[in-house]
Parts: structure tokens; C-alpha cells; sequence
């Protein structure tokens, strides 16, 4: 209990020092991300996978401030690693290896040595941090307020649903059991990609938080940047023929794309990628992979009726009250979101400016779309992301659509959705367009979502958790308001509004 709560108030610390570091500007910004990357890397777990995942976007700069946390220093010495080893061989490690290097590797959640087996093969032994199953634990009650600088899941968002899909990602992870196993589907896989190199489980010294592989020799991706273009634009398509043939073809995931977790080399000048870890590998099933196939495949068509991409969003799991009202803005949406998809081709990432285009289309409801989306596709949008910002650091454009069609992918038909999900009772002549709920920190719009007018009939279910009992507290019955917005005809006007502290809310009808 003493650990949890250290860890908890070490967390507490940390969210205080992102907040900084959002809030700052010049060298005290400098400062404050000094601070934060020496947390991060300190407190491992989630804290450095989050880390991590901001390194993604140093790839193809100067500044590696982030970069550091994929390979950082061992949180275990030589002896106590050499002695968890030992612990988890079952014997003594002199028994296993012919030679093991004192030197660790840290990662978020093990760290990793390298040695020699008895007959000279050259291997990574990977070993587990004592305690860090408990330490995830805590991590997992802090979700929201660690992932602010990757875009936050706070208020409006599943939050149970995102606890639940990380942690299950993260129990998988601590067993390195299951991770030999996605290692084994995924060379099974490799061997359509002929410039992927994926290393082998050695069973004999392996258990579910001992995991050795054979050792591949490689460089970090910032030894790219002085290939010739042609391999530059070879390993840019073999990078890609890898996530879409396994996610697509094979439908596994590999959701961790840290520069850490690759290897680059040039052989006989042409591109070897080596792939090592294989922990955050999530599965993926037909429904999925068909839906996101089917979106592809329609816009590429020039199939935009908007009903029916709704379905397939829908099929993904995305929330159709929250996609309803902006259903007409779809097709413009999946024109620019799989646009690579559609381009014959090779496709420059850099003029691509898929943020800035998605966030100018959506307008007024860039919200909903964000938090329409279902957690289970928080680590297919992670890998996609970080396969996007490895292609535009690579600088060789390569034709998506090319590669996409040299594999034989299965797509799912859909159907238009019938009706709409609420609907008033059939008296009722419904006088506004729209429900909407905005939310302002410190006078800045932190959130503002639009649902249908008729959603005010559910306006409890919609309010972020635990506002309902702070309302009933100030005297706002949001259940009664729902019934007089429906008995009035969900007539436009001021619903509510709440203040707490810096943050408020205001609900009307428009």
C-alpha cells in the first residue's frame, strides 16, 4: 500500500510538471521538458511509454529530447537483473549463457542484456522489472491526466472503456509468454516482407517474465537520414507492406512504434528493418479490419453516400449520436483521412496536412468525431500515427494504393443505418437543429460537442461523470430539464449553465 501511494503521488507530481510544460514557452519551456523526459524516464511504466510515444513525432528533427526515453538507462543493477534472471531460469545463469553483458538496456517495463549462448549464438535477454505489475495498476487510475500532452482523455471521453483496453494491453504485455507467441505469428508473417528481419524465441530460456531472442544487429532510424533516396524509398514500402499485411491480411497489430523497438541497416545497399519487441501486439478481428477495408475501398471507389460510411464507422464502433449530426460532412472527411489510399501514386506525406485539413473540415464538430471514436481503436490510431510519421521522416514517397492492392484484402458490406438513435415521441414538432454542450477552461473552449436536439431526451446519460450530482447540488435537476426541453418541443434556448472553479459548462438548444 506505502508503494501505491508514492507512486500515486509521484504521478500527481508528474501531471503538475506536463501541466507546466504546456503552459511555458522558451527556456523555462526548455526547463520544464528537461524535467518531465527525467521523470518520465524514472518512474517507467506508463509514464515512459507516454513518453515514448512523443518521441514518435522527433523523428525526422534535430531535437531527440523525447527520443531518449526508447533506450534509457537500467533501473535494475548488473546484479539484481543477473539475479532475476537466475530466478526465472531456474538455474544458474552460467548454466544458459557463455557470456552476458553487465551493461543493460531500460525499457518501460523490462530491460534488456546482451549475451552469448553456449553455442555461440548471440542473444537479447529480456527481463522484467520486479514490481511493475503493481505500479501499472496505479498508472491505469491516472490515465487521464497523463495523457494530456498526446491529446487527452478526460471529460467526454470513455474513460472506463480506455482503462479497460489499456490494461488489458498491459497484462498481455507482462506476460512474456503470450509475447513469444505474437513474436512467432508475426515471423510467420515476415516472410512475405523481404526486407523485415524478425528475431527468434529461444524457448529453453524463456517464461512469462524471462523472454530471450536471437540478436539483431541494426542502427536507429536516425542512420536513415543518410541512405541514398531509392533506400530510403524501399524501406518506406516495406514498412508499409508490413502494417498493412498485418493488420489486414493476418490482423495483428503491432501498436508500439517507438524508434526503440526497430533496427535500420544497409545490406549490400539495399534496406534491412529489424523489428524486436513484440509485447504490444493486439488482435484484430474480421468485423474490425473488414469495416476499416470497406471505408478504403469506398472512398477510393468514389462510394460517399454518407449513411452508408456512417455504417461503417458505426461497425468500427463509433458513437452515432455523436455522428449524426455531422453525418453530411463524412464523405469530405474520408476523402481526406484515405486519401494516400486513393492516390495512384507515390504520395508525399509533407503536403498531405492531414491535421490542419480533418480539423478545418469538421469545424464546429472536430469534437464529435473525437470522441465518437471507441477505445478499442486507441492502439490501431497509435500504430497508424506512428507508421505515418516513420514514412514522412523517410522522405521517399511510395504509391499506397500499389501496395495496398498487391494484397488480397477482405472487406464487409454494410447497410445504410434505418432512422435516427433518438427520436422524440411522434407529437412532438422539434423547434431546434441542435443540442450542444461546450465546456470552457480558464475562458478557453476545452470541449464542445453537437448532438442531435432530440438527444436532450437522454441528457443525463451525456453529461460527464459525476456533473450530474454537482448540478443536483447547486439546485439544476438535469432530469427535469430533459423532460421540459421534451414537452416543450426541444425549443431553442439555454438548458443550463454550471461554473467550477476555472472550468464551465454551458448546455443549450440551438
Amino acid at each position: 500500500m506505502q508503494r501505491k501511494l508514492k507512486r500515486a503521488a509521484e504521478l500527481a507530481g508528474l501531471a503538475r510538471n506536463m501541466a507546466s510544460l504546456r503552459r511555458g514557452s522558451g527556456a523555462a519551456s526548455k526547463k520544464s521538458q528537461g524535467v518531465v523526459v527525467q521523470r518520465l524516464a524514472q518512474l517507467h511504466g506508463l509514464p515512459q511509454k507516454i513518453g515514448q510515444i512523443l518521441s514518435l513525432g522527433e523523428l525526422g528533427g534535430e531535437e531527440h529530447l523525447f527520443s531518449s526515453l526508447t533506450e534509457t538507462a537500467p533501473a535494475l543493477s548488473s546484479r539484481d537483473a543477473f539475479r532475476e534472471i537466475a530466478k526465472e531460469l531456474g538455474r544458474p545463469i552460467e548454466k544458459c549463457f557463455r557470456k552476458i553483458d553487465e551493461n543493460g538496456v531500460g525499457a518501460s517495463l523490462a530491460q534488456v542484456h546482451k549475451a552469448v549462448l553456449r553455442d555461440g549464438r548471440a542473444v537479447a535477454v529480456k527481463i522484467q522489472y520486479p514490481g511493475i505489475a503493481e505500479a501499472l495498476d496505479v498508472d491505469l487510475r491516472a490515465l487521464g491526466l497523463l495523457t494530456a500532452p498526446v491529446g487527452g482523455l478526460r471529460r467526454g471521453f470513455d474513460m472506463s472503456g480506455y482503462r479497460r483496453e489499456i490494461g488489458g494491453m498491459f497484462r498481455e504485455e507482462l506476460d512474456y509468454r503470450h509475447e513469444a507467441e505474437m513474436l512467432r505469428s508475426f515471423s510467420e508473417v515476415a516472410r512475405s516482407c523481404l526486407r523485415v528481419e524478425i528475431p527468434e524465441v529461444i524457448e529453453e530460456f524463456s517464461g512469462a517474465r524471462l523472454l530471450t531472442m536471437t540478436w539483431l544487429d541494426g542502427e536507429p532510424f536516425s542512420s536513415t537520414h543518410g541512405w541514398p533516396l531509392e533506400a530510403r524509398r524501399e524501406a518506406a514500402s516495406a514498412m508499409l507492406h508490413l502494417f498493412l499485411a498485418t493488420c489486414f491480411c493476418q490482423g495483428l497489430l503491432h501498436a508500439d512504434p517507438h524508434s526503440g523497438n526497430y533496427r535500420f541497416r544497409l545490406e549490400q545497399g539495399r534496406p534491412m528493418i529489424g523489428l524486436l519487441d513484440f509485447g504490444c501486439v493486439k488482435k484484430l478481428d474480421a468485423r474490425t479490419t473488414g469495416a476499416l477495408a470497406s471505408l478504403i475501398e469506398d472512398t477510393a471507389a468514389g462510394n460517399l453516400d454518407a449513411a452508408l460510411l456512417r455504417a461503417h464507422l458505426e461497425t468500427l464502433g463509433f458513437q452515432s449520436l455523436l455522428l449524426l449530426p455531422m453525418q453530411h460532412l463524412l464523405p469530405g472527411l474520408c476523402n481526406i483521412l484515405f486519401e494516400p489510399f486513393c492516390t495512384d501514386r507515390p504520395f508525399d506525406l509533407r503536403e498531405w496536412r492531414l491535421g490542419e485539413r480533418v480539423e478545418a473540415h469538421l469545424g464546429e464538430f472536430r469534437w464529435n468525431f473525437r470522441m465518437a471514436g471507441p477505445p478499442e481503436l486507441i492502439f490501431f490510431m497509435r500504430a497508424y500515427q506512428g507508421l505515418i510519421q516513420y514514412l514522412t521522416a523517410l522522405d521517399a514517397p511510395v504509391n499506397w494504393q500499389e501496395v495496398y492492392r498487391s494484397l488480397t484484402i477482405p472487406v464487409t458490406s454494410a447497410q445504410p443505418p434505418s432512422g435516427q438513435p433518438v427520436r422524440p415521441s411522434p407529437a412532438v414538432l422539434v423547434q431546434s437543429r441542435a443540442l450542444k454542450i461546450r465546456v470552457l477552461q480558464d475562458g478557453r473552449t476545452k470541449a464542445e460537442v453537437i448532438f442531435p436536439s432530440t438527444a436532450a431526451e437522454n441528457l443525463v446519460e451525456l453529461l460527464p461523470p459525476g456533473l450530474e450530482e454537482k448540478l443536483a447540488s447547486q439546485g439544476i435537476d438535469v432530469a427535469e430539464i430533459a423532460k421540459e426541453s421534451v414537452s416543450g418541443g426541444f425549443a431553442a434556448g439555454n438548458l443550463f449553465q454550471y461554473e467550477e472553479g476555472a472550468k464551465s459548462y454551458r448546455v443549450w438548444l440551438e
